[in-house]
């Protein structure tokens, strides 16, 4: 099916109903499933993992980002789609949807090697970074990172280790978990991944948009 929209697409409208004026926000695609997925559903994502914590126990970070361009011998290493923190584990988040055949040629899901390396990075700082100023941090420890990822390490000053370091700081002590969700509406693909696989099903509101 070939769709005329961009999966960056919010649609925002008015609905009256018995005359008063109520907020209906559509959707589409993968990042809108994102959020609705934080935002309705987070209790169902977390009773996958069997974490039962509260939510005033949580934070959430939706598509934080680590710089969009990447590639060899630059710092920047993507954006994850989430990433949920609770007292017992962060869960780094891809999601994916199955609003798109190019998601699972031959019926069969898998992560591409950009996804997956964006988490061995995200992981090495979150092992390494032990809270002190980020110029020291580079001093001691830019050799290996380029050694281990064939990347520059985030400068310090730069606005990439400032969210770094934001988002450390809530991740650091907890285990990282990395997870994949799963959006569908019928039959599940094949799933090849060593990530732990979250699946939720929703259903279409409007043409192919999703009502938050």
């Amino acid at each position: 099916m070939e769709h005329c929209h961009d999966e960056d697409e919010i649609l925002i409208a008015k609905d009256v109903v018995k005359g008063t004026t109520a907020l209906k926000v559509l959707g589409y695609g993968e990042d809108f499933l994102t959020f609705w997925a934080i935002s309705k559903k987070l209790g169902k994502i977390l009773g996958q993992l069997k974490d039962d914590a509260n939510p005033e126990e949580y934070t959430v970070f939706y598509r934080p980002s680590f710089g969009r361009r990447g590639g060899t011998k630059r710092a920047e290493f993507g954006e994850f789609d989430a990433i949920i923190v609770t007292p017992k584990a962060a869960y780094l988040v891809e999601s994916k949807w199955d609003g798109s055949n190019a998601s699972f040629p031959n019926n069969v899901l898998k992560l591409g090697d950009i996804q997956i390396r964006r988490h061995e990075i995200f992981r090495w700082y979150h092992e390494n970074w032990k809270g002190e100023g980020w110029k020291e941090f580079v001093r001691k420890h830019a050799h290996e990172f380029r050694r281990n990822f064939d990347k520059n390490i985030a400068p310090a000053g730069s606005l990439l280790s400032q969210n770094l370091m934001t988002v450390l700081n809530s991740t650091r002590g907890r285990k990282l978990v990395n997870i994949l969700l799963l959006f569908h509406r019928g039959e599940l693909p094949k799933i090849e991944t060593r990530f732990k696989v979250v699946t939720l099903k929703y259903k279409l509101a409007d043409g192919e948009y999703i009502e938050l």
